[in-house]
């Protein structure tokens, strides 16, 4: 399947779209509007106080959708999915960064093989072989401090630092919720340069035991989905990791512009 090259696109029949989402996707009004609206009908049921035990099964369900989205990796515990990689084979220069990875490079060699014109550096605290299809760097992913490394950190090491990011994956083992609040928390508005992201969210680090009785901390959980959503993602997939259901869930996420969210009208579109 050959795709329409970006520069091929008439941008003329989907300006919504195409303004809305930073010229990534091309759609016609009224399916766009239609997006719009099953976003916000998602969203404001995103959060729900069922079972502590059953978190991921009542909360964050996917407020987005990608029509050609592909998993790439391994499959079970490995493979990631894209939002429409096909998308991404048209661009001359891009970026992939993939935080934590324990030897296991299934995600790279695959999105290597799809995205040859991507330039693909692989991070862990452990040091592997990441054959011809990545440049690895043995680090410590968190917030800057305590021996670890920051995004903002790696990318200026790298000389990267004003290129964009097209897909950031972390699998950081409960280290993600420093590092996210690292990232978006700051001045230089880093986040603004990153398309897509790819976690896996972690809970076993939220759940104490205090006087016999078990305390679940959610709201960091809660803050950092309301931290996507500022920044303006919108969740795309989400899928169980079953070698720890309870625990681990992989959320894939989508950069919008912040038009795409604001309610001008009430559409009818989802009466049709």
């Amino acid at each position: 399947m050959h795709s329409k090259p970006v520069n091929q696109i008439n941008i003329h029949n989907c300006d919504l779209s195409w303004y809305e989402s930073d010229e990534f996707f091309c759609e016609n009004a009224h399916d766009w509007q239609r997006r719009k609206d099953l976003f916000h009908l998602q969203h404001n049921r995103n959060q729900f106080r069922g079972p502590p035990d059953m978190f991921f099964q009542d909360n964050y369900e996917p407020t987005f959708s990608c029509r050609f989205e592909q998993r790439l990796g391994c499959n079970g515990d490995g493979g990631k999915w894209i939002c429409d990689v096909y998308r991404l084979q048209n661009k001359k220069s891009c970026l992939i960064y993939s935080l934590g990875s324990n030897g296991e490079f299934s995600f790279e060699n695959e999105t290597k093989r799809f995205l040859p014109n991507c330039d693909i550096h692989t991070f862990d605290k452990t040091v592997f072989n990441c054959t011809n299809m990545c440049i690895f760097h043995q680090t410590l992913i968190g917030d800057g401090i305590n021996g670890t490394k920051s995004l903002r950190m790696l990318m200026s090491e790298l000389k990267h630092t004003g290129r964009y990011l097209d897909i950031l994956k972390v699998d950081v083992e409960g280290s993600e919720y420093e590092f996210f609040d690292n990232l978006f928390n700051t001045t230089n508005n880093l986040s603004e340069n990153i398309r897509q992201i790819l976690v896996e969210i972690h809970l076993s680090g939220l759940i104490k035991n205090v006087n016999n009785e078990t305390i679940y901390d959610y709201k960091r959980v809660h803050d950092l989905f309301q931290l996507f959503h500022e920044k303006n993602y919108v969740i795309f997939h989400k899928e169980v990791n079953l070698y720890n259901p309870n625990m681990a869930f992989e959320f894939s996420l989508i950069k919008l512009n912040k038009q795409f969210f604001h309610i001008k009208n009430q559409s009818n579109s989802m009466k049709h």
